[in-house]
């Protein structure tokens, strides 16, 4: 791997204790950290820190090309992370990823539930509709959140989806010391305090979902009455 200017380190809830010797060894000998205010809070950098730029953008990270840099991303910076956007401006040999385990796997674990058979969602940068085609009675799924309100935003919207009666599991700060994972039904009043991160973990129950088949209903579209007859669809 020659050696690579920077290193993309996935880290988890409870800090440098999560890091591989070959993380903590990359962070150590760092000149720069990029990183969210919750990751650089949890690595004792100092001035060596730098938050990532609002809009986000990884150009002040490629504009110290050459320097020892270390970016610190949750979990596997490869899953709904920014490693690959570093992946693709790079060349192979500028950088190197030391992953951690993802907040799917601590979820998954914590519910024991197979990950191959789960479906993984970011909806923190994707509208809610994301969940449509995925829907159907018994599926599980586990679903990365922005924030704490956004929880509430879910529950309504699975009840007016019909899917009111999921279970739904509220999982905050997975791996770390502030963990907290609590369960309650879509229907039910969503919890008023939930903190990020957090990821929400739903068994769906109550709907008939989306078939992905083709030939659809005509109710499964938007429409003003002008659509193609559902036979030729």
């Amino acid at each position: 791997m020659g050696d690579p200017w920077l290193h993309i380190i996935g880290i988890g809830e409870d800090g440098v204790a999560s890091l591989s010797l070959a993380g903590r060894n990359a962070l150590s000998s760092a000149e720069l950290v990029f990183g969210g205010p919750r990751h650089l809070n949890l690595v004792n950098v100092g001035a060596r820190g730098q938050v990532w730029p609002v809009p986000f953008s990884i150009d002040p990270v490629v504009a110290h090309r050459g320097r020892k840099v270390v970016v610190l991303a949750s979990g596997d910076p490869f899953w709904f992370g920014v490693g690959s956007l570093l992946a693709a401006a790079l060349a192979d040999d500028e950088w190197l990823a030391v992953p951690a385990p993802s907040t799917f796997s601590f979820a998954a674990a914590r519910l024991g539930w197979r990950l191959e058979d789960t479906v993984c969602l970011g909806l923190h940068a994707a509208p809610f509709e994301t969940l449509v085609t995925h829907l159907s009675p018994r599926q599980k799924l586990i679903c990365l959140m922005r924030d704490g309100p956004a929880v509430g935003a879910l529950t309504a919207w699975l009840v007016t989806q019909g899917f009111g009666a999921s279970t739904l599991w509220v999982m905050e700060a997975l791996g770390g010391p502030n963990e907290r994972v609590r369960q309650l039904a879509a229907v039910d009043d969503a919890f008023s305090d939930v903190a990020a991160p957090v990821v929400v973990a739903i068994k769906a129950a109550g709907g008939n979902g989306l078939s992905r088949a083709c030939g659809l209903p005509d109710d499964a579209f938007a429409h003003e009455g002008q659509i193609t007859k559902q036979p030729v669809r």
